[in-house]
């Protein structure tokens, strides 16, 4: 006989450990408190380790519990998209996905000949959008956007993995200003974006930096536009990790003040009810996978 952790249990570790908090795992999952602490206990005493940590007003992995979360979460999205699909719904039709353009451009793009490989029979269709996810009013089935709890209590929602910002600049203007503190940002043109005006407000506030005045300088409608500026040599930008690792594998940007976690996080949102439920189930899968590979390869910092 196979020996198998608590089944049923599963579904309270991996809601708990994407939220931080067994009180909103305890909410998802309409179960009181307790009900969900006694459940992550069986899969404790099953395993013979800790999962979490219990602090004041939270929880975190333990190293044994942040090991066991990746083959919990793969198993919960192979099994949702296997049920979704033989329980009769239709794997055919386009599925449209909505997300940040830069992300879809620079992210999404290079990836999806993978998953149209692997599923002929789903069309993706990607429409650009940093605005509110509306799932019925905009025709959309899932969407990408950067963000925190708490979401809808109808959407579904998946971190990915976590945002960090940090200046980037090109090898020359880096060459030219040798940037090695945030002091040093005074005497170099700073980019802006309209899809994150905020942008460089954060950053100074994610790193404590005072006495630096961030709102002037060029302005771009989207990040991609922001991001070509920048390896062009006409000044610094504020940049998400994931969106600048392979300029920066590339040598085309530089990042000499690394980067910091915003409170922000990728996430992957859909509705819980949907006709559309096996496609999204398929695409959720895939996507996660592929997130939870990218988030080995991200530095807290570059250079």
């Amino acid at each position: 006989m196979r020996r198998l952790p608590p089944l049923k249990a599963l579904p309270a570790f991996e809601i708990a450990a994407s939220r931080g908090s067994i009180g909103a795992a305890a909410q998802e999952l309409h179960l009181t408190h307790s009900a969900v602490s006694r459940q992550i206990k069986s899969i404790e005493e099953y395993l013979g380790v800790s999962l979490f940590r219990r602090l004041n007003r939270r929880i975190e992995l333990t190293p044994a519990g942040a090991a066991f979360l990746p083959s919990v979460r793969k198993t919960m999205q192979l099994l949702e998209a296997s049920a979704a699909q033989i329980g009769g719904q239709t794997m055919q039709g386009p599925l449209i996905v909505s997300c940040l353009a830069t992300f879809m451009m620079r992210w999404l793009i290079p990836r999806l000949y993978a998953f149209s490989a692997a599923h002929p029979g789903i069309d993706v269709r990607l429409a650009a959008s940093h605005a509110p996810a509306r799932f019925a009013a905009d025709g959309i089935d899932i969407a990408i956007r950067i963000g925190r709890p708490p979401w809808p209590r109808r959407v579904a929602a998946h971190r990915m993995f976590s945002d960090r910002i940090g200046p980037v600049l090109a090898p020359t203007l880096q060459k030219r200003h040798r940037l090695t503190r945030p002091s040093d940002l005074k005497k170099a043109v700073l980019l802006h974006t309209d899809t994150r005006p905020q942008a460089w407000s954060d950053w100074l506030r994610l790193t404590g930096t005072r006495g630096l005045e961030a709102a002037s300088g060029p302005r771009f409608e989207h990040t991609y536009f922001l991001l070509e500026a920048a390896a062009s040599g006409l000044g610094v930008a504020i940049a998400s990790l994931p969106l600048v690792k392979e300029d920066l594998a590339g040598g085309r940007l530089v990042a000499p003040l690394g980067f910091v976690r915003s409170p922000g996080s990728y996430y992957l949102l859909y509705p819980k009810s949907t006709p559309n439920a096996a496609r999204i189930a398929a695409f959720a899968a895939w996507i996660m996978a592929e997130a939870e590979a990218e988030s080995a390869f991200l530095p807290t910092a570059s250079g």
